[in-house]
């Protein structure tokens, strides 16, 4: 009678200790590479705040709210700054000058990805996401198999 009534209590102390464990183990666990220092951290968290901007940016002169000039003013300024972060992010990390450049030109190509906005293949008008047809001429948007 004594044992059912340890059960409970045995196995609580031990689900306990496994949470414990659990909890504690990426403050003991030592010589990981994949922690990231509070520099880097920032770093990379001012690159992802200026990709955003630029996606930002490059939407604002897909509508019209911002003039060629000052789009190319306000990119260029944009992106040496990104640069100069990823730059900054590679050295910190021990990254040679060529794998700078592939990791720049992958990141440049990534922007560009996410900056695709949809387009009518007929007349060029913006269109949203989930639209059968353009607003502007009418024309089908889904692709026939």
């Amino acid at each position: 009678m004594k044992e059912i009534e340890l059960l409970p209590i045995l196995c609580s102390i031990a689900l306990l200790l496994g949470l414990l464990l659990y909890l504690a183990y990426p403050l003991l666990a030592t010589g990981q590479t994949g922690a990231v220092t509070r520099p880097t951290r920032q770093l990379f968290e001012r690159k992802e705040q200026l990709l955003g901007e630029i996606v930002e940016l490059e939407l604002d002169r897909e509508l019209g709210k911002v003039s060629v000039e000052d789009f190319q003013r306000l990119f260029a300024e944009l992106e040496a700054e990104t640069l100069a972060v990823i730059g900054e992010l590679d050295r910190l990390n021990g990254a040679s000058s060529s794998q700078l450049e592939r990791r720049i030109e992958e990141e440049v190509a990534a922007l560009h990805q996410k900056t695709a906005v949809p387009r009518c293949h007929g007349c060029g008008a913006l269109r949203r996401e989930g639209d059968r047809f353009c607003p502007q001429c009418g024309a089908s948007l889904v692709e026939s198999s």
